[in-house]
């Protein structure tokens, strides 16, 4: 097993500000960026994420563009995130992020931020789950093809978004993988004796 921590190597860590990194909170993550990419398939990852407050674990990509093609134009695909500040140990997310064009600002073609301005993201969760997250390893996979996503965990599809290419071209790239485990930020929320370090 591949074990990444969450660490606070000088306590209290309950009372960072989120919006901003402080250094007394590090992770890891672990990206193919430079040295694995690809377009459509099967990606699977067997995780056990860490729960409690401020915990943010996620298995995502970013197209192999990024950052000389920067986002949400090289667009997202989350396969799997599980976040506390917004939601909770009980529910999984998958969200693919990208620029419709069609929805930016005219004056501004650079840009595509914020939402409804050409950042477009589709969000869909499976909630309820019996048992936190947590307690026991699960499969999360995204099968992907030049027409559609779908994403499941433990082989129970909950996601599906149909590709359009006029509006998604992001999504006929190839992709890097990233796997993290974050601490606060805007989804996780603050930390606190919860957390677990």
């Amino acid at each position: 097993n591949l074990r990444i921590s969450a660490q606070c190597a000088n306590p209290p860590c309950s009372n960072e500000n989120t919006n901003r990194r402080t250094g007394t909170i590090t992770s890891a993550r672990i990206n193919t960026l430079n040295k694995f990419a690809f377009k459509y398939g099967k990606v699977e990852a067997r995780i056990k994420p860490p729960v409690g407050k401020g915990t943010w674990s996620a298995f995502w990509m970013l197209g192999k563009q990024f950052p000389f093609t920067g986002w949400p134009f090289s667009g997202e695909i989350d396969i799997v995130e599980i976040f506390t500040g917004q939601s909770n140990e009980y529910t999984t997310h998958f969200t693919p992020h990208w620029c419709n064009e069609n929805n930016q600002d005219p004056g501004n073609p650079g840009s595509c931020y914020p939402q409804n301005k050409g950042w477009t993201y589709n969000s869909q969760s499976k909630v309820d789950l019996s048992a936190s997250l947590g307690d026991d390893f699960h499969l999360f996979s995204a099968e992907w093809s030049e027409d559609a996503m779908i994403g499941k965990i433990d082989g129970v599809p909950y996601f599906y978004l149909a590709i359009d290419p006029a509006t998604m071209d992001e999504f006929l790239e190839e992709f890097f993988m990233i796997l993290n485990v974050a601490i606060g930020g805007t989804l996780g929320g603050a930390p606190s004796s919860s957390t677990p370090w």
